[in-house]
């Protein structure tokens, strides 16, 4: 087996991935992503960089995902901001929902505040 490395049983089911190469073999329950080991044997997988992933992660392998709306983000314009990637419209502001893109924001709570919320809202008077 590819994975676990034990020896295939005669008889025993055996997953071939022709994406992989003929020289590869895997147990049925070791047919499964390199990220969240999510079983592939029913499903479309993907081989990549001699791995296999699920479509969610060889996705996340090849494009930046948003933190704002869990979706590919495809435009080559999008801001990285508390360790996450955004597109630019989904970086806002807790409170008012301004766009925060390229501008100065203060994080309250883990959560990001234009300098005007946080002046009207949060700061001690």
């Amino acid at each position: 087996c590819y994975r676990c490395k034990q020896n295939m049983k005669e008889g025993d089911p055996a997953v071939y991935a022709e994406r992989a190469g003929y020289d590869k073999l895997w147990h049925p329950s070791c047919f499964t992503c390199c990220t969240c080991s999510e079983l592939l044997v029913d499903m479309i997988y993907f081989w990549k960089n001699g791995n296999l992933f699920c479509g969610r992660h060889y996705c996340d392998s090849e494009r930046p995902r948003c933190a704002g709306c869990d979706e590919l983000i495809f435009s080559n314009e999008y801001t990285l901001a508390e360790g996450q990637n955004w597109h630019l419209k989904h970086f806002c502001c807790f409170d008012c929902d301004c766009v925060l893109a390229g501008i100065t924001y203060i994080t309250v709570n883990d959560k990001p505040v234009c300098k005007s919320c946080y002046m009207k809202n949060h700061a001690v008077v």
